[in-house]
This record gives C-alpha cells, sequence and structure tokens, in this order.
C-alpha cells in the first residue's frame, strides 16, 4: 500500500515539476511498461505449482466466476454511469479500436510467453527475483501515471467535482461482483455464500484466499486463488472492449480493488487520465471491504 501511494505521489509532484515534456515521455513509456509487467505476471502464474496444480481441477469453476463478476461490476457501473458526467460524457477515450486490439494481443503474448518462461525454464530459488521484478515494474508504471496526473494539473478539481459520488462506483461495483459470482456459482451447483465470497474478493487473490481457506478450507481457498487471479487477467484483456461499448465508468468496473494499483496503468491507458482518480478511489474503497465481506458472507 505504502510503494502505491509513494509511487504514484512521486510520480505527480514530478509531473508538476517538469510540465507535459516529461509527461509525453512517461507516455511512452506507459505502454511498453504494461508489456514487461504482464510478462514477469506471466512468469509468477507459471511458475507456481499452486495454480499448476489447481488448473485441471478447479479451473473451469474458477474462470467462470471470475467471468460472472467481471460482467456483474460491467452492469452495475453502467447503470451509475450518469453518476460521473464530467469523465464520462468525455468522448476521448484513449487508443482507437485498432490500436485497442493490437494491446490486447501484446496483452495475451506477453502472459503466455511469461507462463511459458515461468514453467518451463525459472529456476525455484529465482521465484523470488520475479516478485521483486513485479512490484518495481508497478511502481514504475504507478510513476508514470502519476506523472500525468501531476502535468495536467487537474486532480484536485477533478476531486472536487466528482465529490461523494465518486463513492457510488465502488458500492456498484462490489454489487455486481458478488450478484455475478453469485448467480454463476449457483447454476454451477456451489453454496450461494461460498460464491458470493469469491466474488466479494474483487481480484485481491493473495488476502481473500487466505480468508476463506482459513474459514473454509483450502478447496474453497484454491477457487477463490484462481478466480481472482482470472479477474485480474480477464481485466487487462477487456478493457479496451469495456471502455468503448460501456464507457469510462464501465471501464473500471472489471478490476475491483486491483485499480488502485496492478489494472490502474491499463484504465489509463485505455480510459484517458479522468479515469485515473475514479479508479483509484474504487480500488482503495473495495481493498478495504475485502477483510470484511468475505467473512460476513461466508458466515450465512
Amino acid at each position: 500500500m505504502f510503494t502505491v501511494f509513494a509511487s504514484l505521489l512521486v510520480g505527480v509532484v514530478t509531473g508538476r515539476v517538469g510540465g507535459r515534456r516529461v509527461a509525453d515521455a512517461a507516455g511512452h513509456l506507459l505502454s511498453v511498461g504494461l508489456v514487461v509487467l504482464l510478462f514477469v505476471m506471466g512468469v509468477r502464474l507459471g511458475a507456481s505449482d499452486a495454480v499448476l496444480a489447481d488448473l485441471d481441477r478447479i479451473g473451469a469453476f474458477a474462470l467462470a466466476l471470475s467471468f460472472g463478476s467481471v460482467a456483474g461490476s460491467v452492469v452495475c457501473a453502467y447503470a451509475v454511469r450518469d453518476v460521473f458526467p464530467s469523465f464520462d460524457a468525455d468522448g476521448d477515450v484513449a487508443g482507437a479500436e485498432g490500436d485497442s486490439h493490437t494491446f490486447t494481443l501484446l496483452v495475451v503474448a506477453s502472459l503466455v510467453a511469461g507462463a511459458a518462461f515461468g514453467a518451463l525454464f525459472l529456476p525455484a530459488d529465482a521465484l523470488s527475483l520475479v516478485e521483486r521484478a513485479t512490484s518495481l515494474s508497478l511502481a514504475g508504471l504507478l510513476f508514470a501515471v502519476g506523472v500525468g496526473l501531476g502535468a495536467d494539473g487537474a486532480l484536485v478539481s477533478q476531486l472536487r467535482t466528482l465529490g461523494p459520488r465518486v463513492l457510488a462506483l465502488p458500492v456498484a461495483v462490489a454489487v455486481g461482483s458478488v450478484a455475478g459470482a453469485l448467480l454463476v456459482g449457483v447454476l454451477l451447483g456451489m453454496s450461494g455464500s461460498a460464491a458470493a465470497a469469491v466474488g466479494a474478493g474483487f481480484g485481491w487473490y493473495s488476502l481473500s484466499a487466505v480468508i476463506i481457506t482459513d474459514a473454509a478450507g483450502v478447496h474453497l481457498g484454491s477457487l477463490a486463488f484462481l478466480a481472482n487471479v482470472f479477474r485480474e487477467l480477464l481485466t487487462l484483456l477487456c478493457l479496451p472492449f469495456v471502455v468503448h461499448h460501456f464507457g469510462r465508468a464501465a471501464g473500471i468496473a472489471p478490476g475491483g480493488a486491483t485499480t488502485m494499483d496492478v489494472t490502474l496503468p491499463a484504465i489509463k491507458r485505455s480510459a484517458g487520465r479522468g479515469a485515473v482518480v475514479p479508479a483509484f478511489v474504487t480500488g482503495a474503497v473495495l481493498s478495504s471491504m475485502v477483510p470484511l465481506l468475505v467473512p460476513a458472507l461466508l458466515a450465512f
């Protein structure tokens, strides 16, 4: 959490001092940095024995639950889109459709290449270095996002403009995530409380998996881990499509709790600078809800 805030803050200060020239340079590096981060994430997935061991057993359920959470959150965010006219009505969506398709292909290729490298070539004792590389890559990307915000100078004014309305988005995402996972889970024959708890992880796979494992056992915990990992990956794949067809507010929804860190640079790239502040607030609110909502849903 400290790294997230520190990276953004240093970037904002740098952008304020350096102006548009520095911001333009940071913007050019953003796409390259995203591809590098996705490759490293793929390496981590491919090198994880826990993920590989569970793919055959519960992978299909996890993928279905993650899709339900993403779809539900997009629907609910789209329903409250009129709360955010100041940034959703702006038609300057970053990137042309062809560029979005190219970026999606790069995302898939980076993840697949990273996963293959992690599974086939990465030494077991090098995983800690990969985790450190992930943290450094993420910090660099958030710094670049902060530079753009600082150079733009609209951060404070946007917060004032949105005001308390900005909280409507995380609430909508939370409702949609839980409802979508619940619907899919019931159709798959799961218990409603278990499916809803998995959806309430909001993409924060580490914490939600630990909480659910402690409360409901390793099987459901593993399912929650994979479902929320898949949600993060689905977010990176579907962002251009969601922004293009449903608008910027809905484009924030798929990432859930990760919109304050891992998926924030991708949101900026797909939805523009105006989506960064609502995305960060959404991620922070949802992250604070995970340790409260997951145990509460499991108790039903």
